[in-house]
C-alpha cells in the first residue's frame, strides 16, 4: 500500500478526505492526519509517507513552510496542494518545490481520484526503476568480483569482455583497497558508509569504480598512482573524503590489462595484511613491506622455546630490579626474534601475550601481591590482541611494564650490584647465568663479572653456589628428599648437586640430612 498523510487545520475536511475517497481500492492507506505543518513534519520524519495532501493556510507552520522544511531535510515525498480560490497565487509559489498537483477547495472527489491515480503510476514507475537499478548494481558488483578473483576457466578474452560490460575498458588499472578500523558501529555498516562517501567522488567524476568485496572497499582506478608522492597524495584525499573515520589502505600497483586486475588486487591485499608492521598514518602501501631486519639468529628446531625462556627471565629480572631502561631494548629484541621466525601478525601478538603473561606470573609468585589485581592484568593482556599497529602494541607493553619496574626500582649507589645480589637471593632456583644478567643490565659479561668480584670478593658462580647450598641445607633440615632439594635450588642434575654440596659442606646431602635429624 502507498502511505498517505493528510495535513489540514479543518477537522471536517480531514474527516471527509478519509471517508469519501476509496483509498484501499485505489491502492492507498491513510497512515496519519495532522492539523498543522509542525505536526506533519514530525509525522513525516517518523512514518515516512509516500504522499501528503497539504493545505496552504494553517497555523504554526503553513503549507509553504512545510514544503520548504521537507525540501531542506531531503525527504522524498509526493505532495498535493489543497487551496482556496484566494490562495491561488500563493499556491503557485509551491510549484517550485516540485508538488505533483494542486486542487481547489471544496475538493472534487473525481479530480482527487484522478490525481492520486497519476501519482500512483509515477510511484510504481519509480519503484520499477529502483529495482532495475538494484539489479544493474548487483550485476556490476558480480562483474567486478569476477575481475578481482577470476575463475581458472576464464581466459583473457572473457575477462576483457567482463571489463567492457562493467564500463571499465581502460588503458590501465590499479586496485586500492580500504579497510575500516576501530569501528564502533557494525563493520558492515561502516563499509557501506565508506562506499557512499567514495562512490560520488570517484564514479561521478569518472576517476574509477568502487565496490565492497569481502571485508574491503575496493577502488578500481583508471589512472595509476606513480611514485611515493602520488600515493601519499591519494592517501590524504582518502582521509579528507572519509572524514574522522579511521582506516588503512593499500595499493597493488598498476596493471595494463583487465586480465591482470586480480594481480593488483592480490598485491594490495598482501600489503594490507602487513600494515601491522608499519607506522600509523603511513601513506598507501604498495607491494613489499619494509620491516626491521633482525640479526642472524640460531635456527635450531628448539630455539624458539629456549629464546622465549631467555626473554622471560631477562624481562622479569629487569622488572624485579627496577631496571626499566632495558625493557624497550628487550621488547625490540623479542620482536626481531619473532620476525626472524617469520611469524605473522597473529603469531607475534600471541607470542607477546605469552611472554607478558609469563613475566607477570613470575612477579605474582615472588610476592608482588599488589600486582595480583587480576582486572588490570587481564585488561592489559586482552588488549594485546586489539592493537592494529606494532608500534602501538610495543608502546603499550613498554608503558605497562615500565610502570611495574618503577615501583620496584632500587635507589642509591652501586645499583647494579644491588640488582645482581637481589636477583641471586630471590631467583636462585632459576637457571641463572652471568650472560643473562649482563644482557638485562646492559653490560658485557666480562665487565659485569669483574664488578661483582671487586665488590663481593667472590666470582658470580661461587656466590650463586653458596646461596643455593645455604638454601639446600634449610630444605634438607625440613625433611625434603635430596632430589627434591636439588630441583628447588636450581640444580637440574642430582649428581651435580651432590658434588657442589660436598665441595662447600665437606659431606654429601644425604650425610648432612642424617647428621641433622
Amino acid at each position: 500500500m502507498i502511505k498517505v498523510l493528510i495535513v489540514d487545520d479543518e477537522p471536517k475536511l480531514r474527516q471527509g478526505l478519509q471517508t469519501l475517497i476509496p483509498w484501499k481500492k485505489l491502492g492507498f492507506e491513510v497512515i496519519a492526519v495532522a492539523a498543522n505543518g509542525e505536526e506533519a513534519l514530525s509525522i513525516i520524519a517518523e512514518k515516512q509517507p509516500d504522499i501528503a495532501l497539504v493545505d496552504i493556510r494553517m497555523p504554526l507552520m503553513d503549507g509553504l513552510q512545510l514544503l520548504q522544511a521537507v525540501s531542506s531535510e531531503g525527504y522524498r515525498l509526493h505532495v498535493i496542494i489543497l487551496s482556496g480560490y484566494a490562495d491561488f497565487e500563493y499556491a503557485k509559489q509551491a510549484i517550485k518545490y516540485g508538488v505533483d498537483g494542486y486542487l481547489l477547495k471544496p475538493v472534487d472527489i473525481q479530480e482527487m481520484t484522478h490525481t492520486l491515480e497519476c501519482i500512483r503510476e509515477q510511484i510504481e514507475q519509480e519503484q520499477r526503476q529502483k529495482e532495475q537499478e538494484q539489479i544493474t548494481k548487483a550485476d556490476q558488483t558480480w562483474l567486478l568480483q569476477r575481475l578481482l578473483v577470476p575463475q581458472h576457466t576464464e581466459d583473457s578474452i572473457v575477462l576483457r569482455n567482463i571489463a567492457e560490460d562493467a564500463g571499465m575498458f581502460w588503458e590501465s588499472y590499479e586496485i586500492v583497497i580500504v579497510r575500516p578500523q576501530n569501528a564502533n558501529v557494525d563493520f558492515s555498516d561502516k563499509l557501506h558508509t565508506f562506499l557512499n562517501k567514495l562512490k560520488p567522488c570517484l564514479e561521478y567524476d569518472g576517476k574509477g569504480v568502487v565496490t565492497v568485496f569481502s571485508s574491503y572497499i575496493v577502488i578500481f582506478l583508471n589512472q595509476p598512482l606513480r611514485g611515493t608522492k602520488s600515493r601519499q597524495k591519494y592517501y590524504q584525499w582518502l582521509k579528507q573524503t572519509l572524514g574522522s573515520s579511521e582506516f588503512i589502505a593499500a595499493t597493488g600497483g598498476a596493471v595494463s590489462t583487465p586480465e591482470k586486475i586480480h594481480m593488483s588486487f592480490a598485491e594490495a591485499e598482501s600489503a594490507l595484511k602487513q600494515a601491522f608492521f608499519h607506522e600509523k598514518e603511513e601513506s598507501v602501501r604498495v607491494r613489499s613491506v619494509n620491516c626491521l631486519v633482525p640479526n642472524a639468529m640460531d635456527t635450531r628446531e628448539n630455539i624458539p622455546d629456549e629464546m622465549m625462556g631467555e626473554f622471560t627471565l631477562r624481562l622479569y629480572y629487569s622488572l624485579d630490579t627496577g631496571n626499566h631502561k632495558m625493557i624497550r631494548p628487550l621488547l625490540e629484541q623479542a620482536f626481531s626474534f619473532f620476525l626472524a621466525q617469520k611469524y605473522d601478525e597473529t603469531h607475534i601478538k600471541e607470542s607477546f601475550f605469552y611472554l607478558c603473561h609469563a613475566v607477570l606470573h613470575k612477579l605474582n609468585i615472588h610476592s608482588y601481591t599488589h600486582w595480583k589485581e587480576t582486572e588490570k592484568i587481564s585488561h592489559f593482556l586482552k588488549g594485546i590482541f586489539a592493537y592494529e599497529y606494532l608500534t602501538d602494541l610495543l608502546a603499550e607493553i613498554h608503558s605497562f611494564l615500565t610502570m611495574l619496574a618503577k615501583d620496584t626500582a632500587p635507589e642509591g649507589k652501586e645499583k647494579e650490584l644491588k640488582m645482581m645480589i637481589s636477583i641471586i637471593h630471590n631467583h636462585y632456583s632459576d637457571p641463572l647465568k652471568l650472560e643473562t644478567l649482563a644482557g638485562t643490565l646492559n653490560y658485557s659479561t666480562a665487565h659485569l663479572g669483574q664488578i661483582f668480584k671487586n665488590k663481593t670478593g667472590e666470582y658470580f658462580n661461587t656466590y650463586l653456589d653458596r646461596i643455593r647450598i645455604q638454601k639446600a641445607k634449610e630444605l634438607l633440615n625440613q625433611g625434603m628428599r635430596v632430589y627434591e632439594v636439588s630441583e628447588k635450588v636450581g640444580y637440574t642434575s642430582v649428581n651435580y648437586f651432590y658434588s657442589k654440596f660436598k665441595k662447600y659442606e665437606g659431606c654429601s646431602p644425604s650425610d648432612f640430612k642424617i647428621h641433622n635429624l
